[in-house]
Formats: structure tokens, C-alpha cells, sequence
């Protein structure tokens, strides 16, 4: 008997899904684990819901709560740092314990909201006295070589000693759009929000949201924008890193962040179209509304 499980990280997105659709057919159903920890409680309502309707229609999906001692390895370390290790650890909790928000070069949201708990809870899952004691396991990720330079050789397979174990990008050379086409073939729904037009329907907003994604919370869900706000007013440290230089010696706060978002030519020209625009119903980047 081959006691393997198959774990993937199921944020929301169209890669995620895909690549769970991809585990789910070639593995089984029973043998595929599905893993979300909600971002810290910062992702949209939109997304929150599409999960909880995929888990409810197409596949369970486990949600994992990020804790406090999730930043830390070592067991017992929050509480020589005087935090609560089982204080559940959002988004906002995350800035006041770092000082700072996360940013493209210091993404440690990614690292403590998302991996850290799913490692822990394939720890205590698969440990001696877990549910799977005595399994082995494997992780599948969505990513994918077109998404960035960076990626570009991204391999189908490797070690991955963070969750010790082997990690698979079984999609590593499809494009996104055939991620939409292999979900619609199975008769699943996607995120909605990708017909609104957002590219990134993880955290609402993304601290590396560029000024479309920006304005496009702005026009279409400002309470996200005041949820940044209210981030800012709490911890007095920016949500988003620099983009306007030369303000607060190179820090902006997000009603300044909006300002910038309506520019072109970086942040030299107004453009009063930016931002002052309805919306269509559907706007998508990827074809999605024809």
C-alpha cells in the first residue's frame, strides 16, 4: 500500500486551484490534503469565499491559523520575548511585532502567515502521535517559470528542507491562462475577483500591489483601502514601501501612496483619468470576459 499524502498550499488563486485539480486527478481525492491559512486574516471577503465554496463543493480544504510562535522556530522562544505563542498571529499582530511592514525584499508575510503554520501543522500531522504518523508526504506548489525572471527556471521537482520533504511545481511551464482552461474544464469556478481585474487575489491589498491593483481597490472595494489605514494608524509605520520620494524622507502612507497611483511618468504627471473612472463589470487581464 502506498501511504503517501499530497499537500498543497490553496491560497485562492488560479494557480493554486489548478494544481490542486492536477494533485486531485492524478493521486485521488483521499490522498490529497489541501492547506490555507488566510493570509493573516488579510485577504478579501471574496476570496474567503471562494475557498470556503471549494471546499464545500470540490474538496476540503484545512485552514491553518497562524500563531504568534510561528515567527520563531524554537519552541518556547515568544515567551522569552514576552508574547503569547498561541496569540493567533494576523496581519496587523505581524507589524506590530516586526516593527515594519513586509515589503518585495523582505517578504517575511509569505514565510510566517502561509508557510510557517502549514509546516507545523504537517509536523504535528505526520509526527509520531499525528493523524498520518508513519506516512510519507509531498508538497505541491503553483508556481510557475512565465510568472518572473526569477522563476523563469523554476525545476518540476526538488528537496525542499524547509518542510523536509519533496516539492513539485507540476505546472512549472503552463501559462495562467491554461490554468483558467483546465479549471473550467472541470467544471469548477474561479475567483471572482480575477474578473474584476486584480491579478493578486491573496492579501487585499498586497504590500507589492502596483497602481492598478491600488486604484482597483480603491474603485471597487475602498474598505480595503481604509483597512490599510487603520493598519497605518495603529502600528504608525507605512503599509506599502517607498514610492514617493522625498515625503517622510522616502515613507509614504497610503492616502499618499493613492496620490501616486494616479500619476504617470513616476509620480511626475497627473493623470485625472486614474481613478475617476466606473468601473466596468468585468474587466479582466486574461480574457476572462469574452
Amino acid at each position: 500500500m502506498n501511504k503517501t499524502k499530497h499537500i498543497v498550499g490553496f491560497s485562492g488563486g488560479i494557480d493554486s486551484q489548478a494544481t490542486a485539480r492536477w494533485v486531485i486527478n492524478r493521486y485521488g481525492a483521499e490522498n490529497t490534503i489541501l492547506l490555507n491559512s488566510q493570509a493573516g486574516k488579510n485577504e478579501s471577503p471574496i476570496t474567503v469565499a471562494h475557498v470556503a465554496n471549494y471546499a464545500a463543493i470540490v474538496h476540503p480544504v484545512e485552514i491553518v491559523t497562524p500563531l504568534v510562535k510561528d515567527i520563531w522556530k524554537t519552541e518556547g522562544f515568544a515567551a522569552t520575548r514576552g508574547f503569547d505563542g498561541d496569540e493567533e498571529l494576523t496581519f496587523l499582530r505581524l507589524i506590530q511585532i516586526k516593527g515594519r511592514s513586509p515589503s518585495r525584499t523582505a517578504q517575511f508575510c509569505s514565510v510566517m502567515l502561509k508557510l510557517a503554520p502549514q509546516r507545523r501543522w504537517v509536523e504535528e500531522t505526520f509526527g509520531a502521535s499525528g493523524e498520518f504518523a508513519g506516512w510519507d508526504y509531498e508538497r505541491y506548489t503553483g508556481v510557475r517559470r512565465d510568472e518572473s525572471e526569477r522563476r523563469k527556471d523554476t525545476p518540476f521537482s526538488w528537496f525542499d528542507s524547509y518542510f523536509d520533504c519533496v516539492c513539485n511545481a507540476p505546472l512549472a511551464d503552463w501559462t495562467k491562462r491554461m490554468c483558467f482552461d483546465y479549471v473550467e474544464a472541470h467544471g469548477e469556478e474561479y475567483n471572482p475577483l480575477y474578473k474584476l481585474g486584480f491579478g493578486r487575489v491573496g492579501c487585499a491589498p498586497c504590500v507589492n500591489s502596483g497602481k492598478e491593483d491600488i486604484l482597483l481597490w480603491l474603485t471597487r472595494f475602498p474598505e480595503m483601502i481604509e483597512k490599510v489605514r487603520t493598519y497605518e494608524q495603529e502600528t504608525g509605520v507605512t503599509f506599502f514601501p517607498p514610492m514617493v520620494p522625498g515625503k517622510h524622507e522616502g515613507y509614504n502612507f497610503i492616502d499618499e501612496v493613492i496620490e501616486w497611483a494616479k500619476t504617470d511618468r513616476g509620480g511626475r504627471q497627473f493623470n485625472i483619468f486614474r481613478g475617476n473612472v466606473e468601473r466596468p463589470t468585468c474587466e479582466s487581464k486574461y480574457g476572462l470576459c469574452e
